[in-house]
């Protein structure tokens, strides 16, 4: 993402060129429910993807061999419907999408800007149908947590993104965000540590769901699964053992469906 944002042009292109490579094996890839969404999104992207700038390949090596492992394993879809490690794809590709939009639009590549918009609202709506249910069920864990567990957390997000935290604390996806965070320190992470480097990744305050982003920013970052059914529930064991959730439900308006 920082290469888009700040390398040099030809290393740009290089890197826009394997994005659409990335979006296009996961168009190929993904579930029933995202895959007209994402082919939309891959195929508008491609207009983003010519310019007049000569591409510098070598530098954008990673994101080529993520379109390669896409296509052999087929992590999000094809062999399994995994909305989670879809969305999580979704999410990363939407801030290549959007910073080549940008990238674009500095250089007043009219076309090609424009292509990148169209490309990241598909996204969009691509990814509020692959994360709504682990999103879902992220909530749920994050609300079955103990109440000194969630203070605790809470006070990593206000030592780590002091500006946001009031903000982030505010959204429907703290408590999948605060779930996430009990997996971090689970798998042997420092939360705090882990958290401000993940805010520090790229900018936050234009997301439209802040909690959202750092979710998939830290189960990337932390090498968890993006299916959080994989994970123990950190709830009381009082919890666990009756089966019972803490808190109610969410209404369907309450569940956090949104990124930048």
């Amino acid at each position: 993402m920082l290469v888009i944002d700040h390398g040099e042009d030809a290393q740009v292109a290089a890197h826009i060129a394997a994005a659409g490579e990335v979006l296009d094996a996961l168009a190929k890839t993904s579930a029933a429910h995202t895959r007209a969404e994402l082919r939309e999104a891959a195929s508008v992207f491609e207009r983003a993807t010519r310019s007049h700038v000569q591409a510098e390949r070598g530098h954008d090596r990673a994101l080529r061999q993520a379109a390669r492992d896409l296509i052999h394993s087929g992590p999000a879809l094809g062999r399994s419907e995994d909305g989670a490690t879809t969305a999580m794809a979704i999410d990363m590709l939407f801030f290549l999408v959007t910073a080549t939009a940008h990238w674009h639009t500095k250089r007043e590549h009219a076309q090609q800007a424009a292509a990148a918009r169209e490309a990241a609202g598909h996204l969009r709506t691509a990814y509020r149908a692959a994360a709504g249910v682990p999103m879902n069920m992220l909530y749920q864990r994050g609300r079955r947590l103990s109440q000194p567990l969630r203070h605790k957390h809470a006070t990593h997000l206000r030592s780590a993104v002091a500006e946001l935290a009031e903000q982030i604390l505010a959204e429907p996806g703290w408590h999948a965000l605060a779930a996430t965070l009990a997996d971090t320190e689970g798998a042997g992470h420092d939360p705090a540590a882990l958290l401000a480097e993940a805010a520090g990744r790229r900018e936050l305050g234009t997301a439209d769901s802040i909690s959202d982003v750092l979710v998939w920013r830290l189960r990337r970052m932390a090498d968890l699964p993006a299916d959080a059914t994989t994970m123990p529930d950190h709830a009381p064991a009082a919890t666990r053992r009756s089966g019972r959730a803490v808190s109610p439900a969410p209404s369907r308006d309450d569940r956090p469906r949104k990124i930048r």
